[in-house]
């Protein structure tokens, strides 16, 4: 028996003829199952791949919390106004005439006696030295020491720092920056805490104090993702591969900063602070990394657009300014990040919800997180769109490396072909074993 089951096919022919095309019964059998299977197949492909990216997110939301536990506070220590220690704050300064004020204020109203601070003014065009004269005639205890040039095959900051701790007097030396507000027993706690355990080397986790709710969902994910990736809660295992360093607060003992051949061996280091700690670490000196939220803030920046141009230095050094890596950690990003949002667009029934799921988790913990660091609540909401910004500056970054062949950094333009020389920050991370 024949029936008609494609329909009709209409042929524009030389006589204008019609002419119905009919199959066996069993060949829409055949077309009804095959299309059946590829339903399936693609049913199970994305449930699979939705099961996958709930089961990554879950793991890292509860690796970060569990870390989290780990880290003790630094309220932890109390504080010893009247230690016998010297300890010397190093405060590089570049362009900083708007915000260095109030923040070497706060290192002069610390309780801790024993304590010298050095400015280093790094070439500044700004109003930054008149601001720390006047600020040093007012507060003794305050040095400032004015670079004029940057010597070749040096980046500013790790020569600032460097050139500092060159005529400290200190036993621990603090690395921080212009901008950083301290709670006034923020040192004496830290020395408290250096001592008791018997630390070379101690970083404190600060709190953001930018405004905004957008701005600290944007900071909260990207700081997510790196403590994640660093791992300060294992810093302190001694033959750990993980190693931490924190630009507001780098306290190091005098000793262990000689042996490892101070900021000089890292000169050419855009992320200098955890390079700080890397080689720390690797020379068998002990570290470890604490919680300081309410005892350390920084306004890191002022608005989003500000934070998109001031991590364009940093972005591509993560991925070692290689091109290759960069398009392997964006892969990694859409897969785990991005495709959930696809998912739920496009998907159904269990795979869509396995996809609403991994987002969900993802911005409760990551929220959760930012709540309890004292950033307000509304701006866990806005986790929901930070993963294209965070994409969309890793592009960007990239970007702009590439075509100029380099990154500017406060005003001095350093060649890829140079960085490109220095060890990789994140080297002997990734590994398996």
């Amino acid at each position: 028996m024949m029936i008609d089951v494609v329909g009709y096919l209409l042929i524009k022919a030389e006589y204008n003829m019609i002419i119905t095309v009919t199959f066996p019964e069993h060949y829409n059998l055949v077309m009804v199952g095959l299309q059946w299977t590829t339903k399936r197949f693609y049913y199970v492909i994305m449930l699979i791949i939705s099961l996958v990216c709930f089961l990554i997110t879950l793991a890292v939301i509860v690796e970060l919390g569990v870390g989290y536990l780990k880290l003790l506070s630094l309220d932890t220590y109390l504080p010893d106004p009247t230690g016998p220690a010297k300890v010397s704050v190093i405060v590089p300064a570049c362009n900083e005439a708007q915000t260095i004020e109030s923040g070497l204020r706060s290192l002069a109203g610390q309780n801790y006696e024993n304590l010298e601070i050095i400015v280093v003014n790094d070439r500044s065009t700004d109003g930054t030295q008149q601001v720390i004269e006047c600020v040093r005639d007012e507060f003794p205890k305050i040095q400032s020491l004015e670079i004029k040039s940057l010597p070749s095959g040096w980046l500013g900051k790790p020569h600032a720092l460097q050139e500092g701790a060159e005529i400290a007097t200190g036993d621990y030396l603090i690395f921080t920056d212009a901008d950083v507000q301290f709670e006034e027993t923020t040192i004496s706690r830290a020395v408290t805490a250096l001592e008791t355990e018997n630390l070379d080397h101690l970083t404190l986790i600060f709190k953001n104090s930018s405004g905004g709710p957008l701005l600290n969902a944007v900071v909260g994910d990207i700081g997510a993702g790196l403590i994640w990736v660093i791992k300060p809660w294992q810093a302190k295992k001694r033959n750990g591969r993980f190693s931490v360093g924190v630009g507001a607060f780098n306290m190091v003992k005098v000793s262990a900063y000689q042996a490892v051949g101070r900021h000089e061996q890292i000169r050419m280091q855009v992320i200098d602070d955890l390079f700080l700690g890397k080689i720390i670490k690797r020379q068998g000196f002990s570290q470890n990394c604490l919680l300081a939220q309410d005892f350390l803030s920084v306004p890191w920046y002022q608005s989003v657009g500000q934070l998109v141009s001031g991590l364009m230095k940093n972005v591509f050094a993560f991925f070692n300014y290689r091109l290759p890596y960069v398009i392997v950690g964006l892969m990694g990003l859409f897969f785990v990040v991005l495709l959930p949002y696809f998912g739920v667009l496009f998907g159904s029934g269990p795979a869509r919800l396995f996809f609403l799921l991994t987002i969900a988790i993802r911005c409760i913990g990551i929220g959760h997180g930012m709540i309890r660091s004292g950033v307000e609540k509304t701006a866990a909401l806005w986790l929901l769109l930070t993963p294209f910004i965070t994409v969309a500056i890793i592009v960007r970054a990239t970007a702009i490396s590439l075509i100029n062949g380099g990154i500017t950094w406060r005003g001095s333009f350093y060649p890829l072909g140079e960085l490109k020389k220095k060890e990789w920050v994140l080297s002997g991370v990734f590994r398996l074993f």
